[in-house]
């Protein structure tokens, strides 16, 4: 009630400029329009459904203010004001757009509408419209984002020159940025920073064949539904369920053939990974590595059981908060898992269409579990995603790190020291990977200093992404998700080969870069802690055998 009544104390307190700018401020966080919000409250009540607000936890709500120079607020209310940096949850981009507007005085303004009125609808270009909610609308045209601030800067150029020069600024710390790859990270930033530019995958190289083209219909996003004011006309036969998107010939769109240029990736010694960190994968040319990896030492994996493989599979999401469409063809990926994890001698437990506190209730009762006889622990999710987070089938969001959080050891002893990995199937945004081809700079190398005598609480942990965050992934109606269709025929192919996980990942990353939708392509990125090389005992069971494909005539 306490914490009610301070948030209450906020909002009687905000000018309806403060509160315009705390709702701008939270678009990248709950991944969603919040144009049509009446009330700040409402704002407060979505940022703690969304675990990002809490009695416990105030650090957002101190950041919004401060952003928003309300920092008498934070002084009347005693809020946390020693965050650090590297801590921020909202990203440079949002808070660069926020700068910028409010540098735009009301002639600029209504320079800038007059400049757009060709670009938007003139209904939008209202005479009450204000600076924050011009630059949402074009966001929402899709004219406006990290990566594409040309229009921004030309009408700035016109109106304000001077504010092109910190978009400059912007652009040149996010290039920055990009080239150097941080080593370690919080699992919270890895992905929501990533989304925001701090971090770049440019360097991961992919390459286009085995293009799907027999059967585009089949074909779908892994994403939410945007809302049905914002989708365009599609023709029927090009996505039947997840976003819809404008492409009216699909079956022109060819992907060019090139020869892959894979990316080398390679396990390391992590003993140096800090508290609530993980290790950002980052490529190594083992031949010009002092250090082998084959001397690396393996988790023991030679216990009574090998463990427990949870499956988490939303398929059915028409009940949703948020418009998301079914997952029709997640069926296959289940199955999938489900064999090839037996196979490799896990105790399945498959769980469907879950909300958000069904999500959570289920972590916490496996997290609590004795794991004192198992070698490792699996969690697989196949479900909606949006930068950093996993959507229930009541449209609510599960944020990654609260998969992991609950698997520490601090919190889950019994796997202290022991592998624990999370196989990840959803999207991480709208943006579409397209074809395109990169010559890498060079080979770079991580080194560590060993611990002593204890290791982090956050050690020996991996998670396996279907894409890259902001990026969609794509999933066959009729036969499931390209990433994990891959991860389990790559599992069945090399673990008799005595391959360890990381490697076969690579592996994984290199087939799913192969495949195409048009000119649409997709990444796959680990995400890892582990400490040693993680070799799966060779099962004595054959192989599951695969389901001949059937031929499908048009």
């Amino acid at each position: 009630m306490e914490f009610q009544e301070l948030l209450l104390q906020v909002e009687q307190s905000l000018s309806k400029t403060d509160a315009q700018g705390l709702v701008f401020l939270s678009v990248d966080l709950l991944g969603r329009d919040l144009s049509s919000l009446s009330s700040t409250g409402e704002l407060f009540s979505l940022l703690m459904d969304n675990d990002f607000l809490s009695s416990e936890n105030t650090s957002l709500l101190t950041e919004l203010l401060h952003t928003c120079h309300r920092q008498d607020l934070i002084r009347q209310l005693g809020l946390r004001t020693d965050q650090q940096p590297g801590e921020s949850l909202i990203g440079p981009y949002r808070k660069l757009l926020f700068e910028l507007s409010e540098n735009i005085t009301e002639k600029d303004l209504k320079s800038m509408k007059f400049l757009l009125f060709k670009t938007l609808p003139r209904s939008k270009l209202h005479d009450k419209m204000t600076t924050l909610q011009l630059l949402m609308e074009l966001e929402k045209e899709d004219l406006l984002s990290s990566e594409n601030l040309d229009i921004l800067k030309k009408c700035l150029s016109s109106v304000c020159p001077i504010l092109t020069k910190r978009i400059d600024q912007f652009k040149r710390e996010t290039d920055r940025s990009s080239n150097q790859l941080p080593n370690q990270m919080n699992i919270d930033h890895i992905f929501q920073e990533t989304a925001a530019g701090k971090i770049s995958v440019s360097e991961m190289v992919v390459g286009s064949q085995d293009a799907l083209s027999q059967h585009p219909s089949s074909i779908s996003f892994d994403e939410p539904r945007p809302p049905s004011c914002f989708c365009k006309e599609l023709s029927p036969s090009t996505e039947e369920s997840g976003i819809v998107r404008n492409s009216e010939h699909p079956e022109s769109l060819i992907a060019p053939t090139e020869e892959l240029e894979s990316l080398s990736l390679s396990s390391t010694d992590n003993s140096e990974v800090q508290s609530s960190h993980f290790s950002v994968s980052v490529p190594v040319d083992l031949k010009q590595s002092s250090h082998n990896v084959m001397d690396l030492p393996k988790y023991d994996m030679k216990g009574d059981k090998r463990g427990v493989c949870l499956i988490i599979n939303n398929h059915e999401f028409s009940k949703s908060v948020t418009p998301l469409g079914n997952r029709d063809g997640t069926q296959f990926d289940e199955t999938r898992l489900k064999e090839v994890f037996e196979w490799l001698g896990f105790e399945v437990e498959v769980r469907r269409d879950c909300t958000k506190q069904q999500i959570l209730c289920l972590l916490k009762e496996v997290s609590r579990r004795d794991h004192s006889q198992v070698d490792c622990f699996v969690c697989c999710v196949l479900s909606h995603g949006l930068n950093g987070t996993i959507y229930g089938v009541d449209g609510n969001q599960v944020r990654l790190q609260q998969f992991t959080e609950l698997f520490s050891g601090h919190l889950c002893p019994s796997l202290k020291e022991k592998p624990k990995l999370f196989f990840i199937q959803a999207c991480q945004g709208h943006k579409e990977q397209q074809i395109v081809f990169l010559q890498t700079d060079g080979p770079r190398s991580l080194s560590s200093d060993a611990g002593a005598n204890s290791i982090p609480a956050d050690a020996d942990f991996l998670l396996g992404m279907a894409t890259t965050p902001e990026y969609a992934s794509f999933r066959d109606r009729k036969e499931g998700t390209w990433f994990i269709q891959s991860l389990c025929e790559k599992l069945q192919l090399l673990v008799p080969e005595g391959v360890d996980l990381l490697t076969i990942l690579t592996e994984v990353n290199n087939d799913v870069s192969k495949k195409a939708y048009g000119i649409k392509k997709q990444m796959p990125q680990p995400v890892y802690s582990l400490r040693k090389r993680l070799i799966f005992p060779i099962p004595s069971s054959p192989r599951p055998c695969r389901p001949a494909k059937k031929t499908i005539v048009s």
